[in-house]
């Protein structure tokens, strides 16, 4: 055999094993590439679908800077003081902690001081314009009334100019280094101010200005982690990978120094995008000079914990003897393991929602617009505003001013007291925030009460009063005027304080995370639930995971593979067993089925994640290759059986074996079956009449009609020898009456032969009659394919065969044309028609064998021949029992039954013979066949 044809075996042998392995080898080696990884991938995703929702924490608050806060405050970046005021309201409002997904890696502009514009700045004006208004007309009066007299004129005038001078410089100078405000230390001061602020910390070196190394050096002093333990150095080997993949240089970017210093605690918001541009996963520490900054929202959520140290071990984070902030007592402490993946990753548990959706029940997370913040400021504003309107009223009676003015003023007054608190204690001087929040409190319950205390109805009646006095119906407009700005001044209120609630409801003791979540804005990302999903979200994703303590567990990769090698090697073994391919579909099936469910069942009910490419792929492909190839290779053996067989097999039987190959067994098996030999009486005469090519169709033609009636009845042609024809029923598919198939066979033949005998004398194809002998035996005998792989025949041997090939030459001794065996014989079932012979010794064979000669089926047998075989068979036990008188005129009323019947003939010349010549006293009714 050449090398293909042996490669070609080995493949059919074991073809199950090579193709699993095959298999597995393949996309083993898929998984390492990234169209294996963009494949897992999706199918992960698939399982984050399928498993239960994670739970969602209701303390995290997503203060967006969304479409509608731009539209209201102006388009991006925002002044610095916004940020600013937004975070002075949050602590009023509630908030705990606060961490900005926006990077201050440089100065921001210089701002103005609005308070300045639209307080301190017009209070300040008005008093230097007052004070130069009564300076000069207190001068005019002088002169007038000659207080000063004229000489003096001139020398008061220059001390007029002078002091109006100083005034003017004093306003000038105040205006100067008050209207224009340093926003970065504004912010800076707010950050103080809320206490509990985190900014970034960018774990690459992306600001190379002057101000980023002192920035730096007070980061890895104050804001990252010393107590991480990672002996293994795994943290800093996977911190090199991820710079590389992102083409990071090595470093940090802190926020600038001013925020900084000011700040709780930072952290990188740098994320990780997959290949196929999701964000699955995280890494939550990076290592910069021997410390570690944490990710985002980790910082603070470390700040919270307060783990004793931090330990890389393996695939584990453990935070040892952290805070258990879900236990109801405090200060208990528990360790916290952190699973990640194989690149030190920690795989983010998102939530199955939008960002955000028309419906909040399918967005993720709580969320309120930045400028709802700024909505409280501008509304507290107004009513300074609104304040500040009602002192400028200028309604006096014969007493002066009524008594609004005076409570403005005070409410007013207590409003400026609240501002120089504020600044003291975002200057730090002071940190008493409670009793300010407090005494807030009551300034705005003081407020209502100003505005409930009937000072309007003293207004109207007094301008009522005017009105009636002088008749004039203006005094009725002014009324009318103020009347509508008191009810503005009642809605303004009113607005504020359900503003304030509602604020205050949505902001108590929540963790808020700020960021861009603006359709326009480029900080848009793809999780695995949605194509658009602002990347602020992540960092929610990722503390709703670590403090839910709902971790996915990723094994390594070499799991998968494992599990998927296990599984082609037990579908390997399981479709060798397998021999149908409704079998192999059904395990085909079940098992790609098994290992969906196996591993879905793993990820949804302990979020136990085990790589999924590798083993279904693995599996299916499995399945359909085998049972692509056993088709082939099954078409391919049903081929050479078609071919092998048809001309020996009815096409019933090559059907069957084709359905079901494992019916032919290659090799030697013992069956009991029944042998047919066929040959026709005088061939050598025959051969001698026609010529070789004549001989040659007639026997094509005679052996055509007998093969077929072979076939017919499922019997095997075994071969053809001459004018002879072997063949066997019973094999190779099994038949329980293979019998008597064989006797119907024999009838059959010598019916077709005498109709193929006319025809051929009619047609003068053949000079003489062809007459055909056959001899039919049942038993063990052994068939199979036999000879070489070149060169194989199906065929039959054994004694048994032997004895059906003498029992066709034994014809002759009798004059018959069928004879068959006892064995044969006792398996018909009475079905044919046939008389016993002698018990004969054939050559070659000890063991007499009862003869009979099969003349008819039984159905089909006519009244003479059932005569016939009653009175010869009744011959033949007289025979036996020496009763030869009786013998010989039953067999002599045989030939008068029928005449051409010469085994009747030959059987009473013997009877007569052995009455004159008499027999011996070892004499045996067994005769011993001299030839075959």
């Amino acid at each position: 055999m050449t090398i293909t044809e042996k490669f070609l075996e080995f493949f059919k042998n074991k073809l199950e094993y090579v193709i699993a392995l095959s298999v597995f080898i393949f996309f083993f080696g898929l998984s390492v590439t990234d169209s294996g990884k963009k494949t897992e991938f999706t199918l992960y995703d698939t399982l984050l679908k399928i498993k239960p929702e994670i739970t969602e924490r209701k303390d995290i608050l997503l203060v967006d800077i969304d479409d509608y806060a731009l539209e209201q405050i102006g388009a991006w970046p925002w002044s610095r003081d916004i940020y600013a005021d937004a975070l002075i309201r949050l602590r009023e409002v509630g908030g705990k902690r606060v961490v900005f997904d926006i990077e201050y890696l440089s100065l921001g502009q210089p701002g103005v001081n609005q308070a300045y514009v639209k307080n301190e700045f017009p209070a300040a004006y008005k008093t230097v314009h007052s004070e130069i208004l009564q300076y000069l007309s207190d001068f005019s009066e002088a002169i007038s009334t000659k207080n000063i007299p004229i000489s003096a004129a001139k020398e008061v005038g220059s001390e007029m100019n002078s002091y109006i001078d100083q005034q003017m410089n004093s306003l000038s100078s105040s205006i100067t280094s008050n209207i224009f405000r340093d926003n970065d230390d504004y912010f800076a001061k707010a950050i103080h101010y809320f206490g509990n602020t985190y900014l970034t910390i960018n774990y690459s070196l992306i600001n190379t200005n002057d101000d980023s190394k002192p920035a730096a050096a007070f980061a890895r002093e104050h804001m990252m982690f010393t107590n991480v333990e990672d002996t293994a150095g795994s943290i800093v080997r996977e911190n090199v990978v991820s710079r590389k993949e992102n083409s990071l240089e090595k470093g940090i970017s802190p926020a600038i120094l001013p925020l900084l210093s000011k700040a709780a605690g930072a952290g990188f918001p740098n994320v990780i995008i997959d290949a196929d541009g999701v964000r699955r996963r995280i890494e939550l520490l990076v290592e910069y000079e021997g410390a570690y900054v944490g990710q985002l929202v980790f910082a603070p959520i470390l700040s919270l914990l307060k783990p004793e140290k931090i330990i890389r071990n393996g695939q584990q984070l453990v935070l040892v003897n952290a805070l258990d902030l879900n236990s109801k007592e405090n200060g208990v402490r528990k360790t916290i393991i952190i699973p990640l993946d194989e690149n030190g990753n920690f795989m983010i548990n998102w939530l199955k929602k939008n960002f955000v959706d028309a419906d909040p029940k399918n967005s993720s997370f709580r969320h309120m617009s930045l400028y709802a913040l700024r909505l409280c400021d501008q509304y507290e504003e107004k009513l300074i505003d609104n304040l500040t309107s009602i002192e400028e009223l200028v309604i006096k009676n014969s007493a002066g001013y009524l008594s609004y003015r005076d409570a403005a003023l005070w409410v007013h007054s207590s409003y400026k007291d609240l501002s120089v608190w504020k600044q003291a204690l975002m200057g730090g001087s002071r940190s008493d925030f409670d009793e300010y929040f407090k005494t807030r409190e009551e300034f705005f319950s003081n407020y209502g009460q100003f505005l409930e205390g009937g000072f309007d109805t003293e207004i109207f009646a007094t301008l009522d009063h005017f009105k009636e006095v002088s008749g004039d119906s203006k005094y009725e407009a002014i009324k009318e005027s103020i009347k509508k700005n008191f009810e503005i001044y009642h809605s303004d209120y009113k607005n504020y304080l359900e503003h304030i609630a509602g604020i205050k409801k949505i902001c108590e003791n929540s963790f808020c995370i700020i960021g861009n979540s603006a359709v326009g804005t480029t900080d848009l990302g793809t999780n695995p639930f949605a194509k658009s999903y602002a990347n602020v979200g992540t960092h929610a994703n990722i503390y709703n995971t670590i403090m839910t303590e709902e971790f996915i567990t990723p094994l390594p990769a070499w799991a998968s593979w494992l599990l998927a090698f296990a599984l082609c090697g037990l579908s390997a073994i399981a479709f060798r067993k397998i021999k149908s391919l409704k079998g192999r579909i059904t395990y085909g099936v079940a098992s790609s089925i098994f290992v969906f469910a196996l591993i879905t069942a793993l990820f949804a009910v302990f979020r136990i994640y085990i790589q999924l490419f590798v083993p279904l792929f693995s599996v299916v492909i499995t399945f359909i290759l085998v049972s692509i190839f056993k088709f082939v290779f099954s078409e391919q053996e049903k081929s050479f059986l078609r071919k092998a067989f048809t001309m020996y097999l009815s096409s019933d039987v090559v059907n069957e074996i084709v359905a079901d190959p494992s019916k032919l067994k290659l090799g030697g098996q013992e069956k009991q079956i029944t042998a047919l030999f066929t040959d026709i009486k005088s061939f050598s005469t025959l051969s001698e009449k026609v010529t070789p090519e004549h001989l040659v169709h007639i026997l094509n033609k005679y052996l055509t009609v007998m093969s077929d009636l072979v076939l017919e009845q499922k019997g095997t042609i075994d071969k053809y020898i001459g004018d002879a024809i072997v063949s066997f029923f019973g094999a190779p598919l099994d038949l329980p009456d293979h019998a008597s198939r064989a006797c119907l066979a024999a009838i059959r033949m010598k019916q077709a032969e005498k109709k193929l005998n006319d025809e051929l004398l009619a047609s003068g194809e053949i000079p003489m009659p062809i007459l055909t002998r056959i001899g039919i035996n049942s038993g063990a005998m052994v068939v199979g394919n036999m000879g070489t792989d070149n060169k194989m025949n199906y065929t039959i041997m054994g004694n048994d065969v032997n004895l059906a090939a003498r029992l066709e030459g034994v014809n002759k001794s009798y004059a018959t044309w069928i004879l068959v065996s006892e064995s044969t014989w006792s398996q018909t079932n009475g079905a044919f028609l046939g008389r016993k012979l002698d018990r004969v010794r054939v050559v070659g064979i000890d063991t007499p064998v009862q003869l009979y000669n099969v003349l008819a089926v039984r159905s089909e047998a006519t009244s003479t021949m059932v005569n016939l075989v009653e009175k010869f068979n009744a011959a033949i036990d007289a025979y036996r029992e020496k009763r030869f008188s009786e013998a010989l005129v039953l067999f002599t009323k045989c030939s008068e039954i029928d005449p051409d019947d010469s085994a009747s003939s030959i059987f009473k010349e013997r009877v007569k013979d052995m009455m004159i010549k008499g027999i011996g006293d070892d004499w045996s009714d067994v005769i011993n066949m001299t030839s075959k």
